[in-house]
């Protein structure tokens, strides 16, 4: 028999279309089959998620087992979720935990979980580690939790849970780790804790709650394996029990930011593992105990914030490994113990803030250290001078602040070498001398502060190429000259300028009005010339709220007081710290400036202060005064200002310190608004033609409060103001020459006398002759 075979041309294309769409299927197939009721369950939940971009991958097209974040063992059942990070966001509702019958990992933190924890997930009787922390999950920690019979890590930090029944939770003897921290759980310390002992429970972490009453004393029997307690940001009071001592394999120790109190226990020397121990911000009384001399191994040691008080032990330098040491806040004396050099590692050290420490500076001690970031001695009673050498060891130095002391001598030109010097603050000593140059081409400094010495010269051309300065404060010392031109270019960042109080001369470049970023200008109290800028309104930060950046203006990492800055404030001098970084201003009083205010300048909606007193200014109050929307501190005194009082003031809501006083303002005064509760009289004295309630002064008939008075006629009523007073002073001037005479001069009171005398006969005898 003959084979007839089909025409390939014919029946090819159907053939290939039948076998593609045969083969589609059965993928098709297959891939449906891939999916498990366990991944059923899954894509139900995360259809109820309000975004799940993360979970692209989770589909039918897929097989469960190579969904991103799933884990499977060999016989593909589901083990693992974990999409940390994710930007999920929903509830755990519509998770049906029963389905899965083998998982033992869920690790779904730092997301937007939201809702409360579903009690049925206590069905996960395979469920080893559970961590939901860093969500904005809400309610009580199910009682069902304890019925999961072999957790070992159960971690819900950082949520919002409230309401927990803490009583009803028990542990597993295989549980290791314990992270409830970063809710808003309340009552004592954890009941189900104390209920249990756990051989393998190596971490407790129950911070930044609300947990209050005793650390329990028998935390040693519950988990004598345990390396870290972290009990931080709290409300736990009393003593630190001695039996703490008995967890010798505690390797970090966390009680900050709690009301406990009394002193801290010589037991703590049996901790010989302890790597990190923080005491700081409590209500720690007593001596600084020398008995930490003897936690060998100890890196990290925080107890600012505290009271203890008396000397720092020089057996505090046995702790040779020493990275980080913060004793400021405290109300310590005496010196630095010279032990201190035998420290090679320091990183950090901060004993600012005790205002009895004192003595010579150590220099000894820093130049042994290898690696130094931070050094922090501020607003205490240190004296002697900085030596050059200070800075042989300096070049990973960060931040070095020196300020509020006793300090003296020349600046040593060698901190301008620093690379890696990103905050300097020498303010408030008694430095002297020009401040010297740098060849340094480029800086990493940020902030700069050397107010309130007796430095002299000129404008430091040394920090010229600082293009990251954010903070310079050269105020209240002896600078002369001019304000540089190049200060545009070469701060472009910059958000505080503060050369208040020195003696800077010629007038206010218009570079300055470069710094587009500036938030805090501060030229107040020099020599200052010519009229203000008009290009002042390039200030974006404050020329519009919607333009504002919060940035904060502090020191970070590199000290603990945050530094200072004096501002004038609402007519006082205030010091402002971390709360300068919400400070908008600028301040050119006590200057010689003239001409006339710009209406530009009050285009900068979202300024706070504007001061421009005792100044040459003359001439109207610009109208739109009523655009400083945001202004609380204004004054204006001190000038030749005249014409009326622009009735926008009224709209200043926030208005809350006004001095209009001394200038040559007329017509009535506005009221209205937040004027109202700006009664005092003294913001208005001594403008000639004002009046109004604020004055107790009726305005005239007729009287316009919008009427300008013009300078000729306030300068004539002037002159015959001057007029009668000279008139007075001459009269009062000749009245006491003539009497004066007649006391001090003998002969001419005799004479005067005598020709009383001759008058007074003259006219007895016609009386006696009538």
């Amino acid at each position: 028999m003959q084979l007839i075979h089909p025409q390939p041309s014919a029946m090819a294309p159907h053939f290939r279309g039948f076998l593609c769409l045969s083969t589609t299927f059965c993928v098709l197939l297959c891939m449906a089959s891939a999916i498990s009721p366990e991944g059923e369950a899954l894509l139900h939940w995360k259809d109820t998620l309000l975004n799940s971009t993360a979970m692209n991958s989770w589909s039918h097209t897929n097989p469960t087992c190579y969904w991103d974040g799933v884990i499977c063992d060999d016989a593909d059942h589901v083990t693992g979720i974990g999409l940390p990070s994710s930007g999920l966001s929903g509830t755990l509702d519509a998770f049906s935990f029963a389905t899965f019958r083998r998982l033992k990992i869920i690790d779904l933190g730092f997301n937007n979980l939201f809702g409360s924890i579903p009690t049925n997930i206590s069905l996960l009787v395979t469920l080893t580690a559970l961590y939901l922390g860093n969500n904005y999950l809400v309610g009580a920690i199910p009682y069902q939790l304890t019925m999961l019979p072999k957790i070992m890590e159960l971690e819900l930090q950082y949520n919002q849970l409230t309401n927990l029944d803490t009583a009803n939770l028990s542990l597993s003897p295989s549980l290791r780790n314990i992270f409830l921290r970063g809710n808003k759980l309340t009552g004592t310390f954890p009941q189900f804790i104390l209920n249990t002992t756990s051989v393998e429970l190596q971490e407790i972490d129950l911070s930044s709650n609300a947990f209050s009453g005793l650390i329990p004393e028998n935390l040693q029997d519950i988990a004598p394996n345990l390396w870290q307690l972290d009990l931080s940001s709290n409300m736990f009071s009393g003593h630190i029990p001695r039996s703490l001592s008995k967890l010798t394999k505690l390797f970090i120790l966390d009680l900050s930011k709690n009301n406990l109190t009394g002193g801290i226990p010589t037991e703590i020397r049996n901790l010989s593992g302890l790597f990190e121990l923080d005491l700081s911000r409590n209500m720690f009384s007593g001596g600084v105990p020398k008995d930490l001399g003897k936690l060998a191994g100890l890196e990290y040691l925080y107890m600012s914030w505290n009271m203890f008080s008396g000397e720092i032990p020089k057996e505090l330098g046995n702790l040779t490994v020493l990275g980080t040491m913060d004793l400021s806040w405290n109300m310590l004396s005496g010196g630095l113990p010279r032990s201190f050099s035998r420290i090679q590692c320091m990183r950090t050290f901060d004993v600012g803030n005790n205002l009895h420490l004192g003595g010579d500076i150590l220099l000894e001690a820093f130049a042994n250290w290898t690696y130094p970031r931070l050094f922090n001695i501020a607003n205490n009673t240190f004296t002697g001078s900085i030596n050059p050498a200070f800075c042989q060891n300096g070049g990973s130095l960060q931040g070095l602040d020196l300020s509020g002391n006793l300090l003296s001598g020349l600046f040593p030109g060698c901190l301008w070498n620093l690379h890696d010097l990103t905050y300097m603050d020498l303010s408030r000593n008694a430095f002297v001398g020009d401040v010297p140059t740098s060849m340094v081409n480029t800086s990493s400094l940020e902030y700069v502060h050397l107010a309130n010495n007796n430095f002299t010269g000129f404008f430091p051309a040394a920090i010229k190429n600082s293009e990251g300065l954010l903070s310079l404060d050269l105020g209240g010392n002896k600078f002369s000259g001019t304000i540089p031109t190049w200060i545009g270019a070469s701060f472009p960042l910059i958000r505080i300028l503060r050369l208040r109080s020195n003696m800077f001369h010629g007038s206010i470049p218009w570079q300055v009005s470069q710094l587009s970023h500036i938030q805090l200008l501060d030229l107040a109290e020099n020599n200052l010339t010519g009229s203000i800028i008009v290009s002042f309104s390039n200030f974006t930060y404050i020329n519009s709220m919607l333009d504002m950046i919060p940035v904060s203006i502090d020191m970070g990492d590199y000290a603990s007081h945050d530094g200072q800055m004096d501002i004038v404030w609402k007519g006082h001098d205030y010091i402002f710290t971390r709360s300068i970084a919400l400070m908008t201003g600028i301040d050119l009083s006590s200057n010689s400036l003239s001409g006339e205010i710009p209406s530009e300048l009050l285009n900068l909606e979202a300024i706070r202060f504007l001061n421009l007193s005792r100044n040459n200014l003359s001439g109207p109050i610009p109208r739109n005064i009523g655009n400083l929307t945001d202004v609380e501190s204004l004054d204006l005194s001190w000038n030749k200002l005249s014409g009326p009082i622009p009735s926008s003031i009224s709209q200043l809501m926030f208005l809350n310190y006004l001095n209009l006083s001394n200038n040559l303002l007329s017509g009535e005064i506005p009221t209205g608004n937040q004027l109202q509760t700006l009664n005092d009289p003294s913001i208005y004295s001594n403008n000639l033609r004002l009046c109004g309630v604020a004055l107790s002064i009726p305005c005239k008939n007729g009287s316009s409060p919008t009427r300008f008075v013009g300078a000729t006629e306030v300068h004539h009523d002037l002159e015959t103001i001057w007029l009668y007073y000279s008139v007075i002073a001459g009269t009062v001037f000749g009245f006491w020459v003539w009497f004066g005479v007649l006391f001090f001069c003998k002969i001419w009171r005799f004479a005067f006398f005598s020709c009383i005398d001759a008058l007074y006969q003259k006219f007895m005898q016609k009386m006696k002759g009538t």
